[in-house]
């Protein structure tokens, strides 16, 4: 592949899911996801490389200058140089990037989701906009297309919530709905005495089967276009498959985050990739 360094460096180091949906693109896909994948990863890792919030929210608005100047073929960084390129043959809208930019704020100011419908919102806005833009860059032409794309983006996003979010809570970042904490029990701040475990267990049991409901009802509308949808489908294949066994151990927060073995997650991603041609 003829990628340039620092998108492939970028991808190399990134969470196996992104590499397996690469991986298993088509030819003509990889080139433009690699370089896809490398800026949201640039974006979304900004809180982690930035202890000073205000450092992180300044970097965070080059990145939203930087978007202004792709949009007018000017960009400066690197990784979105390499990007404009694929959005010469393959407009690509501004928004699904600032919808990106936007959820990284939230995770600086660290989130507060009053209801769920505010988790769903923030789950569009990272999930469901990266896999747009992985379906515009795919071809996707048809509205639908992309309505499936970003209901399947809020899918994936939705089962990391149900797969790190007790992970992330420690930190201070709760990714659940405050509505959700109090319906199982859990306290807010997810220490002490304060929760149940079986409460915890139920909250994470929810989440999970709203992350398949969401799937579900995005692969029931699938439209013509499924090819444009192959990382899309990789990126939920290996997600669900994560989530079927976190329930084989109930839901146990102690042993989450999964990870699935090489092989299981090799043969996920093939058996999802090919849902996309057949």
């Amino acid at each position: 592949m003829n990628l340039s360094d620092p998108a492939r460096q970028k991808l190399t180091a990134a969470p196996s899911d992104l590499r397996f949906a690469v991986l298993f693109a088509s030819r003509e896909q990889r080139e433009a996801l690699t370089a896809l994948f490398a800026v949201y990863l640039e974006i979304r890792e900004i809180p982690q490389e930035c202890n000073d919030s205000n450092v992180a929210l300044a970097k965070l608005g080059w990145w939203q200058e930087e978007i202004g100047l792709f949009m007018q073929n000017k960009p400066r960084h690197p990784l979105s140089i390499n990007l404009l390129r694929f959005r010469n043959t393959q407009p690509l809208p501004s928004q699904p990037f600032l919808d990106i930019i936007g959820s990284v704020h939230t995770d600086i100011a660290k989130p507060w989701f009053p209801h769920f419908e505010d988790v769903e919102r923030y789950c569009q806005r990272r999930g469901g906009a990266l896999l747009e833009l992985a379906a515009l860059l795919a071809g996707a032409q048809q509205a639908s297309t992309l309505d499936a794309a970003r209901q399947l983006g809020l899918a994936w996003q939705l089962a990391e919530i149900a797969l790190t979010g007790m992970e992330h809570a420690q930190h201070g970042r709760i990714y659940f709905a405050a509505d959700d904490l109090r319906k199982h029990g859990v306290d807010r701040h997810i220490v002490g005495d304060a929760h149940t475990d079986t409460g915890i267990r139920t909250l994470l049991a929810d989440y999970a089967q709203r992350a398949r409901a969401f799937r579900d009802t995005a692969m029931a509308d699938l439209s013509t276009e499924r090819q444009t949808l192959s990382s899309s489908l990789v990126l939920n294949g290996l997600a669900q498959a994560r989530l079927r066994k976190f329930a084989r151990l109930d839901y146990n927060p102690g042993v989450a985050p999964l990870e699935l073995r090489p092989l299981v997650a090799l043969h996920t991603a093939w058996h999802s990739a090919r849902n996309a041609t057949h």
